[in-house]
């Protein structure tokens, strides 16, 4: 089949969905399918694959979008493709797989991870009046309900149900295939090849370690996760929490120092080869207030990581609560987040834990999603 796959930015380096949709466009490549690549930017990792630039005007922001929806139009309509598949903002495709979720609920959510009822009242009022919000809404309901869409591809059973939820689309046009995981690359062995080399990197012993990574600290929860570390600090644990990502960290590390648990702390930014951080780690702590199946919490799984997030992560639906981890209701409930952190202290747990958590991973291969996704393809071209 000749495919085209649009995201705005193609970068294989980076995680996230800029990291699963280039191993999906390796594995298509390898399996001998045409694969093409729109973006505004790439980074090309593969001979066998091709790569188109979609100029996009990148200042202001509500431009930015606006002239990559018309200019990838224009660029992919120049081919004759099987199937155009998008990931992103952009439009003229037969498949649409969203992975950022569905905008509304993505709104509703962003609001409530603003803790100051000043401040959110303050964005619900500009985004009322920013252009760029509505046309992205309006861009986000056209993406659904437009003609030439003949599938939709879920990454979750919550992104379906949203889906239906705020644009009435029948179930019987969506698909849900959670995303796959490199499992070779994410494997509990990395523990004996990694653990100690990074421990004493980052000046750690035999401490408890908490992982997060993520690149907007207030949507992924990092506030519950630190004020569930304070509560931990008062009751005498002994552990360090790393934080991987980029963001602000300035008022986190006043909180912190106000909870005094700033030496329990560690800001690491971005960081490359994160594999090695989890086997450096005992448990991953997602505390997020959307996500539509995080990537951080199935690579965690394959890494024998038993994970704790929340009922608004998609990949929430791969777990059993209380099995390889578990799920919050309420991301702001810290005491209930220092709770279910307090079981995995316990060596005996955390064990188990950690070994349902690979045998859950281990249902979710990357070959497997690139698998349905290629039945859907051809249920399309039929």
């Amino acid at each position: 089949m000749k495919i085209a796959l649009n995201i705005y930015k193609y970068l294989p380096t980076k995680g996230g969905g800029e990291g699963y949709l280039a191993n999906f466009a390796n594995q298509l490549a390898e399996r001998g399918h045409d694969v093409h690549i729109y973006a505004s930017k790439w980074e090309s990792n593969n001979d066998k694959i091709h790569y188109h630039t979609i100029p996009s005007i990148r200042f202001p922001k509500f431009l930015k979008d606006i002239s990559f929806v018309i200019n990838g139009l224009r660029e992919m309509a120049e081919d004759d493709f099987d199937i155009v598949h998008v990931v992103g903002r952009a439009l003229g495709m037969n498949v649409f797989n969203p992975h950022c979720g569905v905008e509304r609920a993505w709104l509703k959510q962003n609001y409530l991870s603003i803790n100051c009822p000043v401040a959110r009242i303050s964005k619900r009022i500009r985004g009322f009046f920013s252009f760029r919000q509505n046309f992205i809404l309006w861009l986000d309901r056209k993406q659904y309900t437009g003609n030439g869409v003949s599938r939709i591809i879920a990454i979750s059973d919550m992104i379906k149900n949203d889906i239906v939820k705020y644009h009435k689309i029948d179930p019987q046009k969506i698909d849900v295939v959670y995303n796959g995981v490199d499992l070779q690359r994410f494997n509990p062995d990395n523990k004996k090849k990694y653990r100690t080399v990074v421990r004493k990197k980052l000046s750690l012993g035999g401490e408890f370690v908490i992982l997060y990574i993520s690149n907007n600290f207030r949507l992924k929860g990092l506030l519950t996760l630190l004020k569930a570390m304070g509560e931990l600090k008062k009751s005498g644990k002994d552990f360090k929490a790393l934080i991987i990502g980029r963001g602000n960290e300035a008022p986190y590390r006043k909180l912190s120092k106000r909870l005094d648990c700033q030496e329990n702390l560690i800001f690491l930014g971005h960081v490359g080869e994160i594999e090695k951080y989890y086997a450096a780690s005992d448990l991953y702590v997602h505390p997020t207030f959307y996500d539509s199946c995080s990537l951080v919490v199935t690579e965690a799984l394959a890494s024998g990581l038993p994970v704790i997030t929340t009922m608004y992560d998609g990949a929430s639906g791969v777990m059993e609560d209380g099995k390889d981890g578990f799920v919050l209701e309420d991301p702001k409930d810290h005491r209930a987040l220092a709770e279910k952190i307090s079981f995995f202290f316990d060596d005996t747990f955390r064990q188990k834990a950690s070994s349902a958590a690979r045998e859950k991973a281990e249902k979710y291969p990357a070959e497997k999603n690139c698998d349905e996704i290629i039945e859907i393809y051809n249920n399309v071209v039929a």
